[in-house]
């Protein structure tokens, strides 16, 4: 596949993985439909970013990679498990996760660190 078909896969799965969050974190609505959605859009971040690693000839794994890919396993396994235990912070984790998503996308798109 190409570069832009990846990326858009990866913006894609993103933009639904954050408003699923939003709609569990905002609305109450932590039902199964949604976490099976929610980890359907993980893996497709994650098969997007490869794609992307891979048709931009990143080789190994340099830091910036890295650092992304420990935000993004602490922001999909933080996402539903604060929804549903500790609900009264899940506005909280909700913001904090978009604060991570801008780190994230700093790294990509300066390739820092």
């Amino acid at each position: 596949m190409s570069y832009q078909i990846y990326k858009m896969i990866h913006i894609v799965s993103i933009v639904v993985f954050f408003a699923l969050f939003a709609l569990a974190a905002y609305g109450n609505n932590d039902n199964k439909t949604n976490k099976i959605i929610t980890g359907i859009m993980l893996f497709l971040i994650l098969l997007g970013g490869f794609g992307l690693k891979a048709r931009l000839g990143v080789q190994g794994w340099p830091l910036w990679i890295s650092v992304k890919m420990v935000v993004w396993l602490f922001v999909g396994g933080l996402g539903h498990m604060v929804v549903k235990r500790c609900p009264q912070h899940a506005i909280k984790a909700f913001w904090f996760s978009v604060g991570l998503l801008t780190l994230a996308s700093y790294l990509a798109n300066f390739k820092t660190a």
